[in-house]
């Protein structure tokens, strides 16, 4: 899983500047900071694109899935441009991270993430917590994006577990967006089910197969969430990303907070160091309103 890109799909060249040059790969993990839209301007001062942390935190096309649905029933720019640029600046990984007040049920050298979305959750002690100005998320090719892409989901509130393997890439993300227009849990996560496909999609074009877990309900902090789990299986492997992955997404209220709250986990598996699948009932279980 690739993961902390500090660009947005593949910039023009600017003649020496140096640009990175993206992978190769369809689906990846990008960052950005959201403390100020994202603004990229061509030559005549145009905009082709920008994000901030919008409440829904996603746009682009969703895909198809198979398996459970979830029922619907309810549950018992800045205005001013920023200079023209290609790359976006990310604040050093576990600098100023999001780091919250541990529970009593806390487990043991675990960290505590406090999302602005008024969530809170355990993460391992491995896990890398980002800062609390960092947007995490998948993104995918489109004609009408920044330099060809667009992002499928993106989150706040994000933790990861790195590959040692392979440097900028990821075996674990977590985070948490919002969903400000929709208000029943049930239709929340099934619309955040339809983007799986899309997430775990090669460059090339090699759709997995997903599979999805019958509804399972959940309260947090006392009111209802429901939790559905996507099996991915034939995902294009490399020696960076597994043949499989488990993709967790829980759909809550919140007080304060505009429709449902999402709580998203992304397991790799069937590649050396995936953590175990263990750990996402241990992470659903932490969550908790802050």
């Amino acid at each position: 899983m690739q993961s902390y890109q500090q660009w947005y799909g593949e910039a023009p060249s600017l003649g020496g500047a140096g640009a990175p040059e993206p992978p190769s790969r369809k689906w990846r993990v990008i960052a950005l900071t959201a403390l100020a839209v994202v603004v990229v301007l061509v030559a005549t001062g145009a905009l082709l694109w920008g994000l901030g942390g919008t409440n829904s935190e996603t746009t682009g096309a969703v895909a198809s899935t198979t398996g459970a649905g979830v029922s619907s029933t309810p549950q018992a720019t800045t205005s001013e441009p920023l200079f023209p640029s290609t790359s976006v600046s990310v604040p050093p990984r576990g600098s100023n991270a999001c780091l919250g007040k541990a529970a009593p049920n806390t487990p043991t050298g675990w960290q505590t993430v406090e999302a602005k979305r008024g969530l809170s959750y355990d993460v391992p002690g491995n896990w890398e917590v980002s800062s609390c100005g960092t947007l995490i998320g998948w993104e995918k090719k489109c004609p009408d994006g920044p330099f060809g892409y667009c992002p499928i989901r993106t989150m706040s509130g994000a933790a990861s577990l790195d590959n040692p393997k392979c440097a900028k890439s990821s075996l674990a993300v977590s985070g948490v967006p919002g969903s400000s227009d929709i208000s029943d849990i049930n239709q929340s996560v099934n619309a955040e089910a339809t983007k799986v496909a899309d997430i775990y999609t090669s460059e090339d074009g090699q759709v997995p197969a997903v599979s999805l877990s019958s509804p399972k309900s959940l309260t947090v902090s006392g009111r209802p969430a429901v939790q559905v789990i996507a099996t991915v299986t034939g995902i294009k492997a490399d020696a960076c990303t597994g043949p499989s992955a488990l993709h967790s997404m829980v759909a809550t209220t919140v007080p304060g907070q505009d429709g449902t709250v999402l709580f998203v986990i992304s397991l790799e598996q069937g590649i050396d160091g995936a953590p175990d699948a263990g750990v996402i009932d241990r992470m659903v279980a932490s969550l908790r309103t802050t």
